[in-house]
């Protein structure tokens, strides 16, 4: 079915604020960024959103079917940058309509479910080329993707974008170390743990205070640094858009802002921003009380 026979501003419409409920349903950090951005650029940060939702529930919730489910939703979305609308899920309408107001890339998204699978079947990363490649996949894409939105595609930008996107999945990582071990995995480089005489487990443990608060000040180092490399990304996106990526990035970065002052928090509890604070960022965004970019 061909979106410019079926396109309709209704239809649209509808699309755009099927997606906006999920984004306000699931998003939790990216929603306090996310809805600064100016329309349409809003509508199109929450269509990709709810694209990444849908594309996380099919590998989470696939069942032992999920590699075809997935790879049928991967045809759907080849159909939707053809200009398609692949099937009546709500969503499509404005996915399509974002990828080609900003002409977005097909190979991004491909790589965010290949990512997406890769994290189903974990294995644990044995040094940090995997780590990074992890990141790449599952963040990166989704850096360079909100980066067109925001006005900017040359490939400085791009690869500005990138270490932006595995900032967050670093955070995100770190934050999460007693969560994902419950689960069986470990996103920490294999090799760099062994070699400061840890694993996993006696991480938690802390029971080595000195040698556990070392290593996790040098994971935590490289997570800042991708904050400080990707800092001249906020100048090179267009200029309505700066107060979401510095919203987003100032929550994030908090969270690692946290973690690098007390590097134990993360053995202790899930490290986090409160509503408070999240809420004085989006209004410190809204009202352009901030600084170019938020370094931790």
């Amino acid at each position: 079915m061909s979106v410019v026979k079926s396109w309709s501003e209704p239809a649209l419409l509808m699309s755009a604020a099927h997606c906006a409920s999920i984004v306000r349903r699931e998003a939790r950090n990216f929603y306090y960024g996310l809805r600064l951005a100016p329309e349409p650029r809003r509508s199109a940060l929450y269509a990709v959103y709810a694209w990444m939702r849908k594309a996380d529930d099919l590998v989470d919730d696939g069942g032992a079917d999920r590699i075809e489910q997935v790879a049928a939703f991967r045809a759907k979305t080849v159909r939707a940058f053809a200009g398609d609308l692949p099937d009546r899920d709500p969503m499509w309408p404005a996915l399509v309509r974002s990828i080609r107001d900003h002409a977005l890339e097909l190979a991004d998204f491909d790589g965010m479910l290949d990512g997406q699978l890769l994290d189903a079947d974990h294995r644990p990363c044995r040094e940090w080329a995997e780590v990074r490649h992890f990141c790449d996949l599952v963040a990166g894409t989704v850096g360079r993707t909100c980066t067109r939105i925001f006005g900017a595609s040359d490939p400085e930008a791009m690869r500005l974008s990138t270490d932006r996107g595995i900032a967050f999945q670093l955070t995100n990582i770190l934050r999460d170390l007693r969560e994902d071990h419950g689960m069986g995995r470990c996103y920490l480089p294999v090799d760099e743990l062994s070699r400061a005489g840890l694993d996993l487990p006696r991480l938690l443990a802390w029971t080595d205070a000195p040698r556990c608060e070392s290593f996790m000040r040098s994971q935590v180092e490289r997570c800042v640094a991708h904050y400080r490399s990707s800092a001249p990304l906020d100048g090179m996106i267009d200029g309505a858009c700066r107060p979401t990526l510095w919203a987003m990035t100032a929550i994030y970065g908090g969270i690692a802002r946290r973690i690098r002052d007390r590097p134990h928090s993360v053995v202790e509890v899930r490290v986090a921003l409160p509503a408070p604070a999240k809420l004085l960022v989006a209004l410190r965004a809204r009202l352009g009380w901030h600084g170019a970019s938020f370094v931790p």
